[in-house]
């Protein structure tokens, strides 16, 4: 069996991952300047069920159909691990048809229930999706367990080109009837790119012959039975898929209580609507970063299975720490970026100052859910499944309470929703960490490991700031404009990311064998003073 590294595969899922979140962010402001922010309040409402929806089905079967494959590969077991997608895909399509079905018929009352009626006709124009994104998970959770990153990114991509391409032209069509209808439309393309990625994966699943390559590389004759793997499905699949509903769930409690209290606090149904879409920028932004780390835990997940499964100790904590390590690396500068960029990021994005405040104030969140989302990978790969499940339902009752009470303050309003997720995934990350220490009984530098990101960002802020004064006094001579905010950012974006690259070198935050990890060409394309001190 070919080994990959991590580095490898988390390099090919981070571009496809980035390229994904960057063609969202993209989307968020044409889809903007089509609907009007009325439709975007719609259509984020809209998403949040659908995205529940989703998790408790196809984003929750990937992870726990990639983990049951890993396993039975590390055992030796390839057609095994064959047959267990197999068995997953059938029964996911038949529990995906169900469901759609329901979200079909229900969609009216589900969303006129939490005062998000104008939501039904997108409900019902999303709810096919799930049926194909069940089968689909399938199919990327064994690539996954194969580690095939490149055919998993490729799909991810498609799959988000096709999406943005159609629901803008349906947005724009359907706009002409009303903001209900063009909210719909903008989620016309969701199932379409399903679709179109459930296709070319059937094409490389045919051209790269996995049942072919599974007969043969499998080191027994006697074949693991179906009981036995449907045991482990259900075993692992019940659990994963309930953490997935509830990690995924924050948006759902927004979606439910956000917009009441924001009317409990005397804004009009318009101005809560207004609000709501804001939040979702701020939502939209986030994830963009936050697409790393994803990628990260996809490429991690496997090769913890791996270690744990053949209670290799040292790779165990091999893994971990460069999982953090990455993480910190990744999240500070950006948390940073953003705070600092705010208001200029949404002027050029959405032409609107409007909610940049969520985003200063707001970024440090990054830093918290993404140290909980591989905690999370950790310990579902280690079968502690059921811990990751209280910490999760913790976070939503954190998430439900503190949206309840500050929400409807009307001086804070929708800030409210931004100190309920800190909090959400702060208390999380504190549990999870004495969690881990307790089970492996050994210290997580959790906490040392992000020093040195922390004081290059640093170095990084103070860059921003210095260069920014010069840029500001021109701009107040001839005049701003999204065009040349468009370019401000650009160049602040490189000046901050050189200094950050610089500061981390300097200080022995990475060095070449991080970078070889990932490709060795990248030491390569560093200056040679650079190069010294790595």
């Amino acid at each position: 069996m070919e080994e990959k590294s991590v580095g490898r595969s988390f390099l090919i899922l981070s571009l496809a991952g980035i390229l994904v979140k960057i063609l969202s962010a993209a989307y968020v402001p044409l889809l903007n300047a089509i609907i009007g922010q009325d439709g975007i309040g719609i259509y984020n409402a809209s998403y949040s069920y659908f995205v529940f929806i989703l998790a408790i089905t196809s984003l929750g079967a990937q992870p726990a159909v990639a983990k049951v494959v890993s396993e039975l590969r590390a055992q030796g077991h390839h057609e095994g691990a064959l047959r267990a997608m197999k068995i997953a895909r059938n029964y996911l399509a038949i529990i995906g048809a169900i469901i759609t079905i329901i979200f079909i018929s229900l969609a009216g009352v589900i969303a006129s229930g939490t005062k998000w009626s104008e939501a039904a006709l997108s409900l019902r124009f999303l709810a096919p999706t799930v049926f194909f994104s069940c089968i689909l998970a399938t199919y990327r959770g064994y690539m996954q367990g194969t580690e095939d990153m490149k055919t998993l990114a490729i799909s991810q991509v498609l799959e988000q080109v096709v999406n943005i391409v159609l629901s803008l032209i349906f947005a724009y069509v359907f706009m002409q009837i009303s903001v209900e209808w063009g909210s719909a439309g903008g989620t016309v393309g969701t199932t379409i790119g399903a679709i179109a990625a459930l296709i070319f994966i059937l094409i490389m699943y045919d051209k790269l012959d996995y049942e072919g390559k599974a007969e043969i590389e499998n080191e027994f004759e006697k074949n693991i039975s179906k009981k036995k793997i449907l045991r482990k499905l259900l075993f692992y699949g019940v659990p994963i898929i309930m953490v997935a509903g509830l990690q995924n769930a924050g948006g759902l409690v927004d979606t439910i209580n956000v917009k009441s209290r924001l009317l409990a606090a005397g804004f009009s149904k318009e101005e809560s609507t207004r609000l709501f879409g804001v939040l979702g920028f701020y939502n939209t932004l986030l994830n963009v970063p936050f697409a790393l780390v994803t990628a990260l835990s996809a490429a991690i997940f496997p090769k913890i299975i791996q270690a744990y499964t053949q209670k290799n100790r040292k790779e165990l904590k091999a893994q971990m720490s460069y999982s953090f390590k990455i993480t910190y690396l990744i999240t500070i500068p950006a948390a940073v970026g953003l705070s600092m960029l705010s208001k200029d990021v949404y002027l050029m994005l959405f032409n609107t100052k409007s909610g940049y405040e969520l985003l200063k104030y707001g970024s440090v969140v990054l830093v918290f859910m993404s140290i909980s989302a591989i905690q999370n990978i950790i310990l579902q790969g280690i079968n502690k499944v059921y811990l990751v499940l209280s910490t999760a339902f913790l976070s939503i009752m954190l998430k439900f309470s503190i949206n309840y009470f500050l929400v409807a303050i009307k001086d804070i309003n929708i800030l409210g929703a931004i100190f309920a997720s800190f909090f959400a995934f702060l208390v999380p990350v504190i549990i999870n960490h004495k969690r881990l220490k307790r089970i492996f009984k050994m210290k997580i530098r959790i906490f040392k490991l992000a020093v040195i990101p922390s004081l290059s960002a640093a170095f990084m802020a103070l860059g921003i700031f210095i260069f920014r004064i010069p840029i500001d006094r021109i701009v107040n001579i001839i005049g701003g404009g999204r065009l040349l905010t468009c370019f401000i950012v650009l160049i602040l974006v490189a000046i901050g990311g050189l200094i950050y690259l610089i500061a981390l070198i300097l200080l022995g935050g990475i060095k070449k064998r991080d970078l070889d990890m990932i490709s060795p060409k990248l030491f390569t394309l560093l200056p040679r003073f650079l190069r010294k001190n790595l």
